[in-house]
Formats: structure tokens, sequence, C-alpha cells
């Protein structure tokens, strides 16, 4: 009888992943860095397998590549990278804000103080902050739409766009602060179509931010190189 596979533990491969994504989002494991199996494990304290699989599911995010006969590798940040997650965002985000039931007064009170928030930590510098209450003013417009299968996209796709949501706070000092009130003010008079395009407006405004940023940074690089 052929041996049966050995079985992985859902909750390290979880712990891995968790693990891996957080360090490339740091920048603990900087793009074009070659991922090393054996000290994940040791870090992470399991087997070679949920590593292995960890890796296979985070491929699948794009947050690594299989470089055949190379290993694993953190996957760069690229002008036709941020284009394509960028187009497909706004077409899922887009579509989940012009969707959306109507807001409470309770719901839309909770959405202006976590924009407070963000002003406050924002000015305080506390970037790491700024982007859990991001998360958190997109995905309580976002639910309201009603589409697990909707979140569930948006939310891999945030979950690879993280780099570049962090590489945006280098670029958008205001954090879209005015962006998300104008967002929030058409939601507040329930009308979601302009909500929707004052979604698009931020979302294709962040895309155009870091692309001229990456363009000077490239321009800098190339002049320090001469």
């Amino acid at each position: 009888m052929p041996r049966s596979k050995p079985k992985v533990d859902d909750s390290s491969v979880e712990q891995v992943i968790t693990h891996i994504r957080s360090c490339i989002v740091s920048g603990k494991y900087p793009a074009d860095t070659k991922l090393l199996p054996k000290l994940i494990a040791d870090q992470c304290g399991t087997s070679f397998i949920p590593v292995r699989e960890a890796m296979r599911a985070l491929e699948s995010e794009g947050l690594v590549t299989y470089i055949h006969n190379r290993g694993v590798w953190v996957t760069p940040l690229s002008i036709s990278d941020l284009d394509d997650l960028y187009r497909i965002r706004i077409e899922l985000e887009s579509g989940a804000v012009a969707s959306s039931d109507k807001f409470s007064e309770k719901e839309l009170a909770e959405l202006e103080h976590i924009l407070g928030k963000m002003t406050e930590f924002r000015k305080l510098g506390e970037s790491s902050k700024v982007i859990k209450l991001n998360f958190d003013f997109h995905f309580n417009i976002y639910r309201k739409s009603n589409s697990p299968r909707r979140i569930k996209l948006i939310e891999q796709l945030w979950a690879h766009a993280d780099r570049y949501q962090r590489l945006s706070l280098k670029y958008r000092h205001d954090a879209a602060d005015a962006e998300h009130h104008e967002i929030l003010k058409h939601l507040t008079v329930g009308n979601n179509i302009q909500a929707a395009k004052a979604l698009t407006t931020h979302l294709e405004t962040t895309a155009r931010l870091i692309r001229a940023g990456f363009d000077a940074d490239n321009a800098q690089k190339q002049l320090g190189s001469n």
C-alpha cells in the first residue's frame, strides 16, 4: 500500500504565513530576498511541511516567486504589478461601495471616529496604526455590500497591496484624509454611486503618487550610480 501523505496542521501553516507575510510587509525580508525554509521553520517552531504549504499560499498572493532551481524569493514591487493590482481593486471595491446597504447613524459615526483617529495617529507618525484604521474604514464600508465572496477577493488583494499601501505613506503625507471624508460625505446622504466614484478617485490618486515616487526613486538611484 502507498504511504499516505502526512497531515498538515492548518494552524501551523497559518502561523508560518503570518510570520512570512509580516516579515515581507515590514521590510525584514526585502524584495529579491531568498527565503530559507529551514530558518523559517526554526523561527516558527514547525517542520518543513507547513513552511512549504505557506510558501505556496503566499505565491498565490503574489508575495513570493518560485524560481526553478533557485528556490523561493520575495517578489519585487513593480509599476506593472501596481497598475494591475489597483485596476482590479478599483473594480471590486467601487462595486462594493455602489451596492452597499444604507448606513445607520451609528455606523456613520463610527466611520467618522475612525477618520478622526487616523488623522491623530498620522500627526504622531504612528504609521502602523494609520494602516490598521485605514483597513477598518474601508472594510466597514465594503461589508455593507453583503457579498462574502467579493469581500474575500478584496481581502486577498489587500494582503498583496499591503506593501504598496505602506509605501504610499512615504508619498501621501495627508494619509488621504480629504478623499476619505469625501467618500463618507456621499455615504451620509445615501448617494452610493458618488461614494463609489470618490473611492475610485482615491485609489487612482494613491496609485499615481506611488508610481511617481517609483520614478523619482529610480531617477535618484541612476544619479547616484553616475
